[in-house]
């Protein structure tokens, strides 16, 4: 008695577009290797302040490690077994569409957070640290919500399975199911975060009396947001767009890039733009560079033992 088995090896044009993927995903995990090692290695940049960043940023690392898994599923020959074709299926079509709702609303949450500790003076983190926390597991939850509702609750997406013809995703009902899922992922936090955005940024203009270290520290948290924001929409919307309006399945294959390379510019981002990091790169550096030159050896003080002998004698 043969057991059924299912081939999930893609055809060769695939295998060319996941070696690319590949390319660009292994550096932008080195990246976000190296600003975790900084996290873990300097205590001041341990601050619940940065508690959404550093979710956000894990984000991408799940999504990296999800797409590592994907390449060697998708790349090995033989087959497997139903059980576990479905548990593959099932990863690869709801990460994608998961992560996109945590970023989406993270960024959010970041956003608010600066605005009020820029806007009010009010710095959320340290004085209702608790509430913060909750914030950041409700919005786990609420990702999770959306997925089940329409796929268990009303049935209106449904999982599409490929064996050896591309990844799987979720097939929405209608354009009108797409379009909704649009709204809540993109043009709501698009709405928020421009409201906010604009709304701090008059306040720096106008804020005369703030002094010249606070205000300088207030630009880059805003420049830091807006260049974030700006690669966010730039690199990953195309890929949502793709998963929730377009029901064919090649416009995803491309659009993918932008998400893969977003995950590659995010570290960067922060490492490079934010003070803080770049304080840190700049003294890890600094004794790199020291470790790699020789030391100089001072020599005995004999002469000066001598000269003292000398002088009482005379």
């Amino acid at each position: 008695m043969s057991l059924e088995c299912y081939n999930m090896t893609w055809p060769l044009n695939l295998r060319q577009i996941g070696r690319v993927y590949l390319a660009l995903a292994i550096p932008a995990f080195i990246f976000h290797v190296l600003f975790w090692i900084q996290v873990a290695t300097h205590p001041a940049l341990r601050q619940m302040s940065m508690l959404w960043v550093y979710n956000y940023l894990i984000t991408d690392i799940l999504l990296l490690v999800q797409l590592f898994v994907e390449y060697s599923t998708r790349t090995m020959s033989g087959c497997v077994s139903p059980a576990i074709f479905n548990v593959l299926c099932a990863i690869e079509a709801y990460a994608n569409s998961y992560m996109t709702v945590l970023e989406a609303y993270m960024l959010v949450c970041l956003n608010i957070t600066r605005y009020y500790l820029i806007v009010k003076n009010f710095n959320i983190a340290s004085r209702y640290p608790s509430i913060l926390l909750i914030f950041n597991v409700c919005l786990y939850l609420f990702g999770i919500a959306i997925l089940l509702i329409q796929t268990k609750l009303f049935g209106i997406v449904q999982l599409h399975e490929y064996q050896n013809n591309g990844s799987c995703h979720l097939d929405y009902e209608d354009i009108k199911t797409g379009f909704g899922n649009l709204f809540i992922v993109v043009f709501i936090p698009v709405i928020l975060n421009c409201y906010f955005m604009i709304v701090t940024t008059i306040h720096v203009r106008q804020s005369q009396l703030a002094a010249r270290s606070q205000r300088t520290k207030h630009l880059q948290l805003l420049v830091q947001f807006f260049v974030l924001y700006i690669f966010w929409l730039i690199l990953w919307t195309p890929n949502v767009v793709a998963s929730y309006v377009l029901s064919i399945f090649e416009p995803s294959i491309y659009a993918r890039f932008g998400s893969i390379a977003s995950a590659l510019c995010d570290p960067l981002i922060f490492m490079f733009i934010d003070r803080r990091f770049l304080n840190v790169w700049r003294k890890t550096s600094s004794r790199i560079l020291r470790c790699g030159r020789p030391q100089r050896q001072i020599g005995p003080t004999t002469v000066s033992n001598e000269l003292q002998i000398s002088v009482a004698q005379q």
